[in-house]
């Protein structure tokens, strides 16, 4: 596991419903496993944060992470469309120490992880929540479903989000 220092699980206190919600769903898919596989969830059935979602495939030997589709909404707002890049060839040395360690976490224990975190990783500035999401089989995590909701940009008080 990467040495990184991760925050606090923040699991159980999620504050975007959004997210709240993308975690109920995955749970449903579970049925009686560890985590659903890929092929359990449907992108149609979480329409609502789908901009906000990068699918992570993960390669074990040795282990290395790479972005299978970068949410769109992701994309536009870091500048950066990830899909079809490995994690380690981004060029933001302390970010990508953050990100694996955080992976590294959700991979190791088979359980999903969240997180908010505000600050700074290289040159860049982040405030965000993010749910990190274990889609697999036979014990074993494929892949990673990733939502990230920067803090900017919360639903508004009593709007619907469908």
């Amino acid at each position: 596991m990467n040495d990184a220092i991760l925050p606090a699980d923040c699991l159980d206190d999620l504050h975007d419903p959004r997210l709240k919600r993308l975690l109920d769903y995955w749970r449903g898919r579970c049925a009686d496993a560890a985590m659903p596989a890929r092929t359990g969830v449907d992108p149609l059935d979480f329409r609502y944060i789908l901009g906000y979602v990068t699918l992570v495939e993960v390669e074990l030997t040795p282990r290395r992470y790479r972005f299978k589709l970068d949410g769109s909404i992701l994309a536009m707002l870091s500048g950066m469309d990830y899909t079809g890049r490995y994690l380690d060839q981004l060029g933001l040395p302390d970010y990508i120490d953050f990100v694996a360690a955080s992976y590294d976490r959700v991979v190791d224990r088979l359980q999903p992880y969240a997180y908010r975190k505000h600050g700074a990783f290289d040159t860049k500035s982040f405030d965000e929540e993010t749910l990190i999401l274990p889609l697999g089989r036979d014990g074993r995590v494929e892949h990673l479903m990733v939502a990230v909701i920067p803090g900017d940009l919360a639903p508004e008080p009593g709007k619907v989000v469908i």
